[in-house]
């Protein structure tokens, strides 16, 4: 990997006169480099940082009843442009990919400011919804938005994954090279697996599909325009079948995103479990994807009533508890949800520090009020929840990771059924002279073919977009699957195989050894770092979670599976990731920034 790092003195000191010119000027180009990426840096922060100051006066010149009234707007202005986006409905709405990317950046931020200027009121501050008025809060969602990814260019630029130059009208922006090594992989192994997944699940679980077209036309017929002092919005009559069809329709997406966000369903949350929080949250997850659809229809059938002032709804907290209650939800099981998914003012701070998109369920904008955002359904609103409330709460950040390994242990069995394989889900301690050295956290052993794989399963949370905490997992990620690999290894060297059969109670066929034992580390989410400066040894072979299961059913059950698992991942690491970049030219106090390649379709099937 390129260094970035400044040469030292004595790193350039010359063996013979003449070579040393050469290195010298070597070294003082590479620290003018250095420099100059330095200034750059520096530069964009500035930019960044004026960018936020900018947003945070001009809203502390604003009432708090003003401010209630922008996170309002702001609401229903992402709803609007995640629909559009999302469904892509009606032709024509879509924005480029930067500014929607830039918005939904941006989105925390504007949140985060926001938020201590609400719950200080009584009743919802409420006014018609125009083009005009989201326009105006969707340019300061850019703002802050172009203050995240300034910053974030400057901080990736200090760390050599992005390279700058200055031009007369600003600066250009490009990945660095050492970054295109593996920086896509564990992004594209999560798409290919989720296009795999989508060829197995039936037409009957989309709003798209024909039971789906069927449910339309009937919901068609229940819409109706919503006459108020604040202009016309859409009304609808629902039936219970209709609410059963979008709890089916957003089951598997809720699936993948309990198991995505970690949250087992034993775990032991304020006032419920896992599996009441996602139970629970299903049900209202259900009913905001069955509003987004009641409300396509609605805008084909009325086109002038105002679809995107619709999209955003509110109830009182005790009108949300009643209707949850008149489905089967204990009252008090209710209200413990509703707590947990609530944001409140004094989660400001979180959204203001962390700048991955989060879109609440639930927004308390006044006393007893809460704005139900469908921006939810949109991104995984249980990774968000979680994220929320572990940094506010060590017993909660315990409780919900105590049962990680064990689940994914589980989840790794379940993979290969059947007698050709020996599972051993449960942690197996490794010891010499009986003292621990390491511990193997499961392993399989192939009865046809003799293979034995001893897996290092590691479910690091990646989710934060902050560089200096992706690296500081990733260097932990790397050390601790490497120094498994050493000890493991080390291990077995003065053991044998005999003895970790004995220790793990492989049930050998005839006596037969194994005739090769494997060492594999998974990562739940991420795997390969080298884009971030850490690079594993050959003794483990590292992928991801979803590179794993997709790889499984790919392969199938061929005479040589775990081979093949090993050979596909060690083919797919060294192939680049195919992508079209897209350009996109931002202007902030006066300076056009071109970042050339920041954005990039990836070219997958």
């Amino acid at each position: 990997m390129r260094a970035y790092s400044p040469i030292t003195t004595s790193g350039c000191t010359p063996s013979r006169k003449p070579r040393s010119i050469i290195m010298v000027s070597a070294c003082h180009l590479a620290h003018s480099e250095m420099l100059a990426a330095k200034s750059i840096a520096d530069e964009l922060e500035s930019l960044g940082r004026a960018e936020l100051d900018d947003l945070t006066n001009f809203l502390a010149g604003q009432s708090d009843w003003m401010c209630g009234g922008l996170l309002i707007e702001a609401c229903r202005a992402m709803d609007h442009v995640q629909v559009m986006q999302g469904f892509g409905r009606p032709a024509g709405e879509y924005l480029p990919a930067p500014d929607f990317d830039l918005l939904t950046r941006g989105w925390n931020v504007l949140l985060g400011l926001l938020l201590p200027r609400v719950g200080k009121f009584t009743g919802i501050p409420i006014a018609e919804s125009t083009e005009e008025s989201r326009h105006f809060v969707l340019s300061l969602m850019h703002a802050a938005g172009r203050y995240v990814m300034l910053t974030d260019a400057a901080e990736r630029m200090r760390n050599g994954m992005v390279e700058g130059t200055a031009t007369a009208e600003g600066f250009e922006l490009a990945i660095s090279e050492p970054t295109l090594v593996d920086f896509f992989h564990d992004q594209v192994d999560r798409a290919r697996l989720v296009e795999l997944q989508s060829k197995f699940r039936a037409e009957e679980t989309s709003p798209d599909g024909p039971a789906g077209s069927a449910l339309r036309a009937e919901m068609a017929e229940q819409v109706f325009p919503w006459e108020l002092p604040c202009g016309v919005m859409i009304g609808y009559t629902s039936t219970r079948n209709i609410d059963a069809a979008f709890l089916n329709f957003i089951a598997d997406s809720v699936l993948d995103w309990r198991g995505d966000a970690g949250i087992h369903p034993d775990a032991k949350l304020e006032g419920c479990t896992g599996a009441d929080l996602v139970t629970t949250a299903h049900m209202l997850l259900g009913r905001y994807l069955q509003h987004v659809i009641y409300v396509e229809e609605a805008r084909k059938r009325f086109p002038d009533v105002n679809h995107a002032m619709s999209l955003t709804i509110w109830k009182t907290r005790s009108e949300l508890i009643a209707e949850l209650v008149a489905i089967g939800t204990p009252r008090k099981l209710a209200a413990a949800v509703i707590e947990i998914v609530t944001v409140k003012s004094g989660d400001a701070a979180f959204f203001l520090k962390e700048h991955t998109p989060s879109f609440p369920m639930l927004i308390e904008i006044a006393d007893g009020y809460l704005l139900m955002p469908i921006s939810a359904i949109f991104r995984n609103p249980f990774k968000h929840i979680r994220m929320l409330r572990e940094a506010a709460s060590q017993a909660m950040l315990n409780s919900v990771r105590v049962h990680h390994e064990r689940w994914m242990a589980d989840d790794l069995c379940s993979l290969f059924q059947g007698n050709r394989y020996q599972r051993m889900p449960g942690q197996t301690k490794l010891r010499t002279k009986g003292r621990v050295i390491t511990d193997i956290d499961a392993a399989l052993f192939d009865y046809v073919t003799g293979e034995l794989v001893l897996f290092q399963l590691k479910w690091q949370d990646f989710a934060s977009s902050n560089l200096r905490t992706q690296r500081s997992k990733a260097k932990n990620f790397v050390e601790s699957v490497e120094n498994w690999g050493r000890q493991v290894t080390s291990w077995l060297e003065e053991h044998g195989v005999p003895e970790l059969c004995r220790a793990l109670k492989v049930k050998l066929p005839a006596g037969e050894l194994p005739r090769t034992v494997r060492l594999w580390g998974v990562g739940r989410s991420n795997a390969r770092f080298r884009s971030l400066g850490y690079e594993g040894g050959p003794s483990v072979l590292v992928l991801t979670w979803p590179q794993l299961i997709r790889l499984r059913y790919e392969i199938g059950p061929g005479a040589d599976v775990f081979t093949q698992i090993a050979e596909r991942v060690l083919l797919e690491t060294s192939q680049p990731i195919a992508r079209s970049p897209i350009p996109y030219v931002m202007t902030s106090r006066g300076s056009q920034i071109v970042f050339k390649d920041i954005w990039s379709s990836l070219d997958e099937r």
